[in-house]
């Protein structure tokens, strides 16, 4: 891998915190050119609360994604973090504002689906945190409730 084909793949991760991919960068080029390459994030984004492990999931806040199925199956396997870019879609559908600050929604769980038709799979699947660097919300699976 050539050096610049290094800096795009770090630039590039997008399930690679924000200060992770400042500190890789940082041993390979100078501050100000990392400052061009990676700006700040324009807003860092935290549930309000940790998330809580629901005992019904009738009760759970659930969130509807699509995924290929290679990234499918990786979910299936566990411990997986899916992640989605900070756009005004998931802005809108993932984050709430409270008294002047925005906050992620305290989803519970994720139905990941896959295909379409008679064809399709869905999993269900609990989340352990959510995070937010205002460039990707991250994902992080913990249990697989239920696969169809």
């Amino acid at each position: 891998m050539s050096f610049q084909d290094e800096i795009k793949a770090i630039i590039s991760d997008a399930s690679m915190p924000y200060e992770e991919k400042r500190e890789k960068l940082l041993k390979l080029v100078t501050p100000q050119e990392v400052r061009s390459l990676l700006p700040e994030p324009i807003e860092r984004i935290a549930l309000k609360e940790p998330l809580k492990a629901k005992e019904s999931e009738d009760d759970m806040r659930i969130l509807n994604l699509s995924v290929v199925d290679p990234i499918f199956e990786s979910i299936l396997q566990g411990g997986h973090v899916e992640y989605r870019d900070y756009n005004e879609y998931y802005k809108e559908r993932c984050t709430y504002e409270e008294d002047g600050i925005r906050y992620l929604v305290p989803f519970d769980a994720i139905n990941f689906f896959v295909g379409r038709g008679k064809h399709a799979r869905k999993a269900t699947v609990t989340l352990r945190n959510i995070e937010c660097d205002g460039t990707c919300i991250l994902f992080y699976t913990d249990k697989v409730l239920r696969c169809q």
